[in-house]
């Protein structure tokens, strides 16, 4: 008798844990997908090689402005072992902010209001997926450097230690 008041005890506990989480549970949930096509033969190589790349450290007071560069280093893509001359635009994939319309703040989450900003050689900031042309050669690695500093959405960023992934890739019709 002790063995099941102690087994049905159990079983309603287990079974409240279960009904708690299920409550919880949100009814659904969106996730942005990614993908890239391209007939490019080169191989591209990205701050070679490294997988971070260091923009340095900012004062909030740094950021007079919203939507705003903070910095400049460079972020160097090679295109190499190219097996013929190409003709094609290096593209810029990541999450974008929302908070930021012009969708050229790259972040983590796209709730965040600070992460990173990229402009291209000619000093232009790039958004999400904007074409950079360039063309490349059999002879020869192509080099191309871009410019990455940090941003925010305000003119008060919180202070803490900001990341955000992307993916540069050469778009050859």
């Amino acid at each position: 008798m002790f063995f099941n008041k102690k087994a049905i005890a159990t079983l309603f506990a287990t079974s409240m844990v279960g009904i708690t989480m299920n409550a919880s549970a949100a009814p659904a949930a969106e996730v942005t997908l990614q993908g890239i096509i391209t007939n490019t033969t080169c191989d591209v190589t990205v701050n070679g090689g490294r997988a971070t790349l260091n923009i340095g450290v900012f004062r909030a007071s740094d950021f007079a402005a919203a939507n705003t560069q903070q910095g400049s280093v460079p972020l160097n893509v090679t295109l190499s072992n190219c097996t013929a001359d190409e003709t094609g635009n290096l593209l810029i994939q990541g999450v974008t902010s929302t908070a930021n319309n012009d969708k050229n703040l790259f972040v983590n989450v796209d709730s965040d209001t600070v992460g990173f900003m990229i402009k291209n050689a000619n000093d232009v900031q790039l958004a999400a997926n904007a074409p950079t042309s360039l063309a490349a050669t059999e002879a020869a690695p192509t080099n191309y450097s871009f410019q990455v500093g940090m941003g925010s959405t305000t003119t008060v960023p919180a202070a803490g230690a900001y990341s955000a992934p992307v993916v540069v890739a050469y778009i050859v019709n």
